[in-house]
Parts: C-alpha cells; sequence; structure tokens
C-alpha cells in the first residue's frame, strides 16, 4: 500500500491540472466500512475467516476511464486518490503520459519498499531457524 502522503500529494498536483479535473467524476465517494478477512493456513492450506477489518473504498472516473480503491483503514483522502491514480494509469490521452510514468513510479517504488522490508524481516528471522538432525 503507497504512503497515504504521497498518494495525496500525487492527486493534489492531478487536480491542478485543469484537463484532469475537468475529466473526473466521483462515482462513489469515498466510504468507510468493514470487510471479513480471510487468510489460508499455510500447513494444511485452509481457509479460514480471521475476522473484520476497516477498509475504505472509493470509484472515480477519468476521461470514461474507471478506477477503484480499497485501503486497509479509514483514510479517505488516499482512497480516492489511489482510485484517482487506477483510472488515470489506464487512459489512453498521448498528453497524461507523463503523470501515467509518475504513477508507475509510485508504485514500483511501494512495491520495492515492501519487498525491502520482507527481506529484513526474513534476515531477522533466519538467525532463529533451529536445525534438526534425523535420527536413525
Amino acid at each position: 500500500m503507497a504512503p497515504s502522503t504521497e498518494l495525496t500529494a500525487l492527486a493534489e498536483r492531478l487536480l491542478a491540472a485543469d484537463e484532469i479535473a475537468e475529466a473526473l467524476t466521483v462515482t462513489h465517494h469515498p466510504e468507510t466500512g468493514a470487510v471479513v478477512m480471510q487468510v489460508r493456513e499455510p500447513v494444511c492450506a485452509e481457509r479460514f475467516h480471521l475476522g473484520d477489518v476497516v477498509v475504505t473504498r472509493a470509484e472515480v472516473a477519468i476521461d470514461g476511464q474507471r478506477g477503484w480503491s480499497m485501503r486497509l483503514g479509514s483514510d479517505r483522502p488516499a482512497t480516492l486518490a489511489a482510485a484517482m491514480c487506477d483510472a488515470l494509469a489506464v487512459t489512453s490521452r498521448h498528453s497524461w503520459q507523463s503523470w501515467r510514468d509518475e504513477i508507475d513510479a509510485l508504485c514500483r517504488q511501494t512495491a520495492e519498499h515492501h519487498e525491502e522490508l520482507e527481506r529484513r524481516e526474513w534476515s531477522e528471522l533466519v538467525a532463529t531457524a533451529v536445525a534438526f538432525e534425523e535420527l536413525d
């Protein structure tokens, strides 16, 4: 999940571009609710309901392209910003290519950050691994 500060800053820059602001329609304003989180147990691979989590969702259209977002928590501006990015990322106007590139860069940066966090977590866990020897 991209940081909300970066998402909202990008959305503010998008809205400052008159051409995009005029093409934007909010089709479903940000709404906070709860959904059931389902996870898969790793040993038997059985699914079970972990519990309810708070999420916020929003939908927009930009230049006829629909965008949708659902984020954990109740951050309505960031959810709306993510929906805007989703819609703009699939538009075809050539003049908006630099915005699509900026959205792609934010997605790559977010993915790299999450991969780094996962690498750090695994490097901390590997030191706690126990090696068992088989008994004959």
